[in-house]
C-alpha cells in the first residue's frame, strides 16, 4: 500500500532544534514538489538557497502492515531524518531516491516527521568539487511516499523484453519465496502466467518510437503485487549507427535539464510529462538527460511516447581526489541504474562525468556496477576532446567546432579515441552561438541554421550514430557562466518552453505539419533595409510565396547545402520572381536583372557587383534608361516600406496538399494568445500543475519578439499561480504556471489575464484522481 505524503508539510528556514521531536510554530504551510524560495525567472542569486532548512510533517499511520518504508524521490542535497523524536539517519539524494525502514519508529497517530534538508554546494558530493553550469535547487522538491508492506514483499522489479519475444525477470524480496508472473497487454488481456524468470510470448507487438506498444508485467507474492511497464525491443549501438529493432535508425536530440522559471526542479508529474510531450513533438527520437539522472514521471512519460533516452551520473568536468567524492559517485552509478533499468525508452547508460578527463581507475568501477546489475544496455561517455580512453561502449563527444557558417562538426575519422566504437555526437553548437527568443532577427535565424548545419554533418557522415545538441531549453545557471540574466541562452526553446526559429528547424525534421520562416519581412529588422536571403522550416514538399497576393514564386528544399536532411530548410533568396512584368524588356534580360536586383537587395545597391555594375550600364544602353530609371525600377519591385508596405503569404505544401500558412507584414493590430495544455487539473499523489502560454501577436498571428509589456494574472477557485502574479512579456510571450489546490469534488476555477488594458479569462475544472 502507498501512502502519500506531499500536503501540508510546515516549512522553515534554518535547522529548528525543537522540531526534532515537537511540532515548529513559525512555519509556513507548503506542498512536496517545493523549492525552498521562489526565484525571479531572471537575475536570481544562487546563494539564496544554498543553505540549510526545516520540513516537518505531522500524520497517522493506522495500515496494520508490518514493514513501512518511506521514500523520497528526490531531496536536494542531503538531509537527515528524525521521526518521533528519534534519529534515523543521515543521507544523500540529490537527483536520487532514499528508502528508510521506519517500521520500528512509526506511531499510528501524530507522528512528527522532520527532515533537516542541507542545500549547500558540498565538495564531496557530485556534481561538486568545482563550478557546475547548472544550479541545484534546494528543497524536497520530487515526491514523498510511505509504502506498507507484509514481511515478505518485493522490493524490486528489473524487466527486460527482446524483440524477438524473449523476457528475463529479476525480482527482489525481502526474504525467499515464490514469485508468479503475468503479464497483459495494452487491452489488459492476460497474455502469460509463469513461474520461470526467462520466458518467451510469440507474436510481440514490438515497441518502436512510432509505435510505443507498452506490456504489463505483475510480480505476485502472496497478496502483494507489483506492476512494472515494459515494452519488447531491440537496441544496439555499432560503429555502423544506431539500431532499433534491427533497422538502423539515425538519432536526432537535445539536451534537457530538469528546471523551470520560479521554481526550478519542483515540478510534478504533470510538468514533467508535458516536457517529454513537448520534446516528442519537436521532430527528435531521443532526449540525453544532461547532466543528472532525471524525474520517474518524465522517464515514464518517454516510455509512452516513444521518446528515446540517455540518462547520465551527476558531474560536470571535475573528477574528485577525495576518496568520499568517489565512493559517492559509484554510489550514484549503481542508485541510477537500479532506478531507471527498467524503462524500454533507456537505450544507454552516460557512465561518465560528463567533459571531465581520463580515469581509468574510477571509469573502470563504474562499468563493473553496469555490468553487474544490467549488462544487457551499452554504456556511453561523454567527453570534449577526441583523444581519450573509452572505456565505455559508445564514444560521446561534444563537438562545439561549429564556429564557421559552413562547419557543423568535424568528421568521425578524426575522433581517434573510438578506436572502432560506435559514436554519438552528444553535445554541439549551445554556448558558440547563445540567443536569446527576443534577438534581432537575423541572430535567431542564425542560430537555427547552425543548427541545421550541426545535423546535417552529422547525418552525412556514416560514422556517427546520431547527434544530440544543446539544447532543449534556455536555463538557469551560476553567475560565471550564464549571460548577464544568470541564464545560459542555448536553448531552442526560451526557459519559459516557447519556442525560438531553432524549435520550428527540429520540428521540421518530424512528420506532423510545420512551416515557419526565419525573418520578419520588415525592412526595420535588418541594417540599410537590407533584405537578406531567409529560411523557411517546413517538412512540406515546396513553399509557394506571394506578395500582396500575387506570386512570387514557388520554392524547393535547399538538398545542395543540406543533402542529408529528412527535411531541408527551403532558401528564400528571391523576392521579385514572377512578379517581373516589364514588357519592353525580354525575358532573358529580366531574368538578369532580377537576379542583380536580389542581390542588391540582401547587400545593399551601394554594394551592387561588378559584373552587375556591367550589367546594368549595358541594359542602359540597350533600352535607354538612365541610372534614376534603374532605380526607380530597383525600388518598383524591392522597397518594403512607406507607401510600399507589403503583406507576404508563405504557404507550404506536401503531396500536393496545403499543410501551413504563414503571413508576414506590418503589424497594426495587436491582441493575447494563449495556449493551454489542457483545461483539467487533477489532484492525484499531490497537486497538479498545467502550463498557460501567453503571447502578443499581431493580425497576422506573428509573435512580437520584441514585447516586453506587464501581465497581471488573477485567479478564482481551487488554483493558485505557481509564480509571480506580475511580470513582464519574454521575447514577446511568457508562460504561467497554474497549481491546483485541494478540493473535495470538482470546482471550477478562473484565470484572469491583463496585459495593456486587454483582458482575458479561461476557466478550469479541479478534481481529484479516480
Amino acid at each position: 500500500m502507498k501512502t502519500n505524503l506531499n500536503h501540508s508539510w510546515r516549512f522553515a528556514k534554518g535547522r529548528i532544534a525543537i522540531a526534532e521531536h515537537s511540532p515548529i510554530r513559525n512555519y509556513e504551510t507548503v506542498m512536496i514538489p517545493h523549492c525552498v524560495t521562489m526565484f525571479p525567472a531572471q537575475y536570481l542569486n544562487e546563494k539564496d538557497y544554498q543553505g540549510e532548512y526545516t520540513y516537518q510533517l505531522i500524520f497517522d499511520s493506522k495500515d496494520p502492515l508490518p514493514v513501512k518504508i518511506l521514500r523520497f524521490e528526490g531531496v536536494m542535497l542531503q538531509f537527515d531524518l528524525y521521526l518521533n523524536g528519534k534519529s534515523l539517519g543521515h543521507y544523500i539524494s540529490g537527483y536520487l531516491p532514499v528508502e528508510i525502514d521506519v517500521s520500528d519508529a512509526l506511531l499510528p497517530k501524530s507522528n512528527i516527521l522532520t527532515v533537516y534538508v542541507d542545500g549547500r554546494e558540498d565538495p564531496s558530493i557530485p556534481p561538486f568539487g568545482k563550478v557546475v553550469d547548472y544550479l541545484t535547487f534546494a528543497g524536497i522538491y520530487r515526491e514523498v511516499s510511505l509504502l506498507s508492506y507484509p514481511s515478505i514483499y518485493i522490493k524490486d522489479i528489473f524487466v527486460r523484453a527482446s524483440a524477438s519475444g524473449d523476457v528475463v525477470v529479476k525480482a527482489s524480496l525481502s526474504e525467499d519465496s515464490h514469485v508468479t508472473y503475468r503479464v497483459y497487454d495494452r487491452e489488459d488481456n492476460l497474455v502469460l502466467e509463469t513461474d520461470e524468470e526467462r520466458f518467451h510470448i510469440s507474436n510481440v507487438h514490438p515497441w518502436s518510437i512510432i509505435d510505443p506498444y507498452l506490456y504489463r508485467l505483475e510480480a505476485v507474492v502472496g497478496n502483494v503485487v507489483e506492476s512494472k511497464f515494459f515494452g519488447f525491443r531491440d537496441v544496439s549501438f555499432t560503429p555502423q549507427g544506431f539500431f532499433l529493432n534491427g533497422k538502423r535508425l539515425p538519432l536526432i536530440g537535445l539536451n534537457r535539464h530538469q528546471t523551470f522559471p520560479y521554481f526550478g526542479p519542483a515540478a510534478p508529474k504533470s510538468l514533467q510529462e508535458e516536457d517529454a510531450l513537448l520534446l516528442k513533438q519537436s521532430g527528435i527520437n531521443v532526449v540525453r538527460t544532461s547532466h543528472y539522472p532525471q524525474s520517474e514521471h518524465f522517464l515514464d512519460a518517454c516510455d509512452r511516447l516513444g521518446l528515446l533516452v540517455i540518462d547520465e551520473i551527476p558531474g560536470w568536468q571535475f573528477i574528485g581526489n577525495d576518496p568520499i567524492w568517489v565512493n559517492n559517485c559509484i554510489d550514484f552509478t549503481k542508485r541510477m541504474i537500479l532506478k531507471e533499468r527498467s524503462h524500454t525508452c533507456l537505450i544507454a547508460y552516460g557512465l561518465r562525468i560528463d567533459e571531465s578527463d581520463d580515469n581509468d581507475e574510477l571509469y573502470s568501477k563504474i562499468q563493473e556496477q553496469k555490468t553487474f546489475l544490467d549488462p544487457s544496455r551499452q554504456s556511453i561517455g561523454v567527453r570534449n576532446f577526441k583523444d581519450s580512453h573509452c572505456l565505455e561502449d559508445v564514444y560521446g563527444y561534444n563537438d562545439f567546432s561549429c564556429g564557421p557558417l559552413d562547419h557543423g562538426v568535424d568528421p568521425s575519422k578524426e575522433i581517434k579515441g573510438a578506436k572502432g566504437k560506435p559514436i554519438l555526437i552528444t553535445e554541439s553548437n549551445g554556448h558558440m552561438f547563445p540567443t536569446k527568443s527576443f534577438d534581432e532577427t537575423t541572430k535567431r535565424a542564425e542560430h537555427a541554421y547552425r543548427h541545421a548545419r550541426v545535423l546535417n554533418d552529422v547525418l552525412s557522415d556514416s560514422g556517427y550514430c546520431g547527434a544530440i545538441t544543446w539544447c532543449a531549453f534556455d536555463y538557469n545557471t551560476h553567475k560565471d557562466f550564464g549571460s548577464n540574466d544568470h541564464i545560459c541562452h542555448h536553448g531552442v526553446y526560451d526557459i519559459f518552453r516557447n519556442p525560438k526559429f531553432a524549435a520550428y528547424f527540429f520540428k521540421s525534421q518530424g512528420k506532423a505539419p510545420v512551416l515557419d520562416v526565419g525573418t520578419s519581412m520588415l525592412p526595420g529588422d535588418y541594417n540599410a533595409a537590407h533584405f537578406p536571403a531567409f529560411y523557411a522550416f517546413t517538412n512540406g514538399d515546396y513553399v509557394d510565396v506571394y506578395k500582396n497576393n500575387r506570386k512570387v514564386g514557388r520554392f524547393y528544399p535547399d538538398t545542395k547545402s543540406f543533402p542529408n536532411l529528412p527535411h531541408p530548410p527551403i532558401l528564400i533568396d528571391d523576392i521579385i520572381g514572377d512578379l517581373f512584368d516589364e514588357p519592353n524588356i525580354s525575358e532573358e534580360d529580366g531574368k538578369k536583372i532580377v537576379a542583380a536586383f536580389n542581390y542588391c537587395a540582401q547587400n545593399g545597391f551601394e554594394n551592387i557587383r561588378l559584373r552587375d555594375k556591367l550589367l546594368m550600364a549595358r541594359f542602359m544602353a540597350k533600352y535607354h534608361f538612365s541610372f534614376p530609371d534603374v532605380y526607380q525600377l530597383y525600388t518598383k519591385y524591392i522597397q518594403s516600406w512607406g507607401e510600399g508596405s507589403t503583406l507576404w503569404r508563405f504557404e507550404a505544401f506536401r503531396n500536393e496538399k496545403k499543410i501551413a500558412t504563414v503571413l508576414r507584414g506590418p503589424s497594426t493590430d495587436f491582441h493575447l494568445d494563449v495556449s493551454l495544455t489542457r483545461d483539467t487539473l487533477v489532484n492525484w499523489e499531490t497537486y497538479d500543475c498545467l502550463s498557460l502560454h501567453i503571447f502578443k501577436k499581431d493580425q497576422y498571428g506573428t509573435t512580437m519578439p520584441y514585447a516586453s509589456d506587464p501581465v497581471i494574472v488573477e485567479t478564482e477557485g481551487p488554483i493558485e499561480v505557481y509564480g509571480p502574479k506580475l511580470f513582464s512579456l519574454y521575447g514577446g510571450a511568457s508562460t504561467i504556471y497554474l497549481r491546483s489546490l485541494p478540493v473535495k469534488s470538482p470546482q471550477e476555477a478562473t484565470v484572469k489575464i491583463t496585459c495593456m488594458g486587454e483582458t482575458l479569462e479561461r476557466h478550469f475544472i479541479v478534481k481529484n484522481a479516480e
